[in-house]
């Protein structure tokens, strides 16, 4: 179900969250990049007494030495899972 949302936010960026019975999804997606490459680093996950916090970084393609194709658009994105917790999740 999580990879039809995600699939269904096309090339916008978005920043969601899913949930089943046992775990918790938070999903940041960058929206359209111009090419491929891209590496999405978490700079923090942590959880306080009201809230879970995420942040993520986009982390530009290395331009010398990329394969061939990676000149086509891409959109990339993340999902971290985690237990499910009863907390907001904040996206700093």
């Amino acid at each position: 179900e999580l990879k039809t949302v995600i699939a269904e936010k096309g090339t916008e960026p978005f920043q969601l969250t899913y949930s089943d019975n046992q775990n918790l999804y938070i999903s940041i997606g960058y929206g359209e990049q111009k090419t491929g490459g891209y590496s999405i680093a978490v700079d923090a996950l942590y959880l306080t007494d009201d809230a879970i916090h995420v942040s993520t970084s986009l982390l530009g393609p290395d331009i010398t030495g990329q394969k061939e194709g990676a000149g086509k658009p891409s959109t990339p994105y993340i999902v971290l899972k985690t237990e499910l917790l009863d907390k907001t999740v904040l996206y700093d």
